[in-house]
């Protein structure tokens, strides 16, 4: 009877330790699943935003999401929402304005590359792209953005999703709409 009960009261104090909304052990299979995938926590408003434009792209995608934590996010579309007279709240409820921030962070292409590459709404944009020794894969300047793509060790199976940063403090975290 111990011999069974050792493996549950090891177990217990290690999940007692836990972050309370669970352990993220899920590795995406593509950008499309990395979205699906950040959407499910409720503080994540632009992968929510990005959902309903990526099931109506058929074809490779890369997407752009800031390499920031959902609060950092939140914060950052808020202050750029105000600076159009609008609200985050409206934001959430106005499907033209969600695909309109999808649009402007979405490459119809599976990886970026050095050139010159147009988002899903037309906007072009400068990316050099160089090889990093870390082994996490390109590293991109994409317009003002730098990016890497968190999904290059699963190439050539998956399309790309660059976690971006601004190239200087206090700009924009992901591309205006």
């Amino acid at each position: 009877m111990t011999r069974r009960l050792l493996p549950l009261a090891l177990t217990l104090p290690l999940l007692a330790g836990c972050d309370p909304q669970g352990l993220d052990l899920y590795s995406p299979t593509d950008a499309r699943d990395y979205v699906r995938s950040c959407a499910r926590a409720r503080s994540d408003v632009m992968c929510r935003a990005m959902q309903p434009t990526l099931a109506t792209v058929s074809g490779p995608v890369s997407v752009l999401l800031p390499n920031t934590g959902d609060t950092e996010r939140e914060e950052a579309l808020t202050r750029f929402l105000a600076g159009r007279g609008t609200t985050l709240a409206a934001f959430r409820s106005d499907a033209a304005l969600q695909a309109a921030f999808a649009r402007a962070n979405i490459f119809p292409v599976a990886q970026l590359r050095t050139g010159t590459f147009r988002t899903l709404d037309g906007t072009p944009h400068e990316v050099t792209c160089a090889d990093q020794s870390s082994g996490l894969g390109p590293d991109c300047q994409i317009g003002r953005l730098g990016g890497v793509d968190h999904l290059h060790y699963r190439k050539p199976q998956a399309d790309s999703l660059y976690a971006t940063s601004p190239k200087t403090a206090g700009q924009l975290i992901f591309f205006p709409f």
